[in-house]
């Protein structure tokens, strides 16, 4: 390997294990897709809305999902999420009535998108993309 290659490779820092929480926080507008509908026959189609605000501790975020109704915030949950370093996401697991789901989220400047996954199965049956407001 040429010494100039190898010198800029181990002067490139690894990315922080956690990034700053701050990233998310705010209020995020959007698109909130069924994308399985076998897996989940109930799911519909949001025009979402979702607002981050410091957790209870460092490093958790306060997650409010509210999707719109006749043009009002209707409420569908509360959660905290953490940064899981392994996939590169902010992530919760959710259990509502009988489904038990993990979420996983990611910022890309005043992007954010993502999943909601069955669990213990895995099935993919929500993907979200909204924007920072």
């Amino acid at each position: 390997m040429p010494a100039v290659l190898l010198v800029v490779l181990l002067s490139q820092a690894p990315p922080p294990a956690t990034p700053d929480p701050t990233q998310l926080l705010g209020i995020w507008r959007g698109a909130s897709i069924c994308t399985d509908r076998k897996a989940a026959p109930a799911c519909h189609d949001e025009d979402a809305v979702y607002e981050f605000t410091p957790g209870s501790r460092p490093g958790v975020v306060h997650w409010i999902a509210d999707k719109m109704v006749d043009g009002k915030r209707q409420n569908m949950g509360e959660s905290d999420l953490t940064y899981d370093p392994v996939e590169h996401c902010w992530k919760v697991e959710m259990t509502a009535t009988a489904v038990k789901s993990v979420w996983r989220l990611s910022v890309s400047a005043d992007r954010l998108t993502g999943t909601a996954r069955l669990l213990p199965g895995q099935e993919t049956v929500r993907s979200v993309t909204l924007r920072r407001q």
